[in-house]
């Protein structure tokens, strides 16, 4: 029921919200990639790839993984229940499926717990198998609320504020790569993006 109510909600500030987007050329419509993002700027990808085909998403378990799960299959997604731990092995399995099945993945990261700004080797693991690119997805609001008791520091937009999205270089994973060496060249990525995601705000051109 929450679910629902958070999706209109979500929907009805959508309309409100003026985006910028950057990068999205470097996608290809002929290929399925791993979209990565920080737990903290979920909102980006949740409402703003509602128009990407065949889109599955990892859901933590708990209650309120519960709620985001229905948000996210109204907009399309498949939800996936578990983590990106590489020790959560049946969740890296359904993934692995997936996206051998042509579906693209977001994923949040750091998620679903943490610790906040560290990519799990799980989604490293998954590029290896699958051969599949990362592409790391940055996003700021020009004005925000952030939840500072949760872990992640969640960002949620004000209503009428000014939003960008940066679409990062898909980056290719070797079968031979080291999880750890690339779980930081991930962070490093992401981190990137958002960055860019904050100057594209505050440039001239913004308005």
């Amino acid at each position: 029921r929450y679910g629902r109510y958070i999706y209109h909600i979500l929907n009805l500030l959508m309309t409100t919200l003026d985006f910028k987007i950057q990068g999205a050329e470097k996608i290809s419509d002929d290929d399925n990639y791993i979209y990565v993002f920080w737990h903290q700027k979920l909102f980006f990808p949740t409402v703003g790839f509602k128009y990407l085909k065949n889109k599955a998403a990892l859901v933590s378990p708990s209650k309120d993984g519960e709620i985001l799960a229905t948000v996210l299959e109204k907009y399309g997604y498949e939800a996936i229940r578990g983590s990106s731990n590489d020790r959560n092995i049946q969740s890296l399995i359904l993934m692995i499926k997936k996206l051998k099945k042509g579906y693209n993945l977001g994923l949040a990261a750091d998620g679903p717990q943490g610790p906040i700004f560290r990519t799990k080797p799980g989604i490293i693991f998954m590029a290896m198998k699958t051969g599949k690119k990362i592409v790391p997805i940055g996003g700021a609001f020009k004005h925000k609320y952030i939840f500072q008791k949760a872990w992640d520091k969640f960002h949620f937009p004000y209503p009428f504020t000014r939003a960008a999205v940066v679409v990062g270089d898909p980056l290719t994973v070797p079968p031979d790569a080291d999880l750890k060496t690339y779980s930081q060249r991930i962070d490093q990525e992401i981190n990137r993006v958002d960055d860019r995601a904050e100057a594209l705000l505050n440039s001239p051109s913004a308005g």
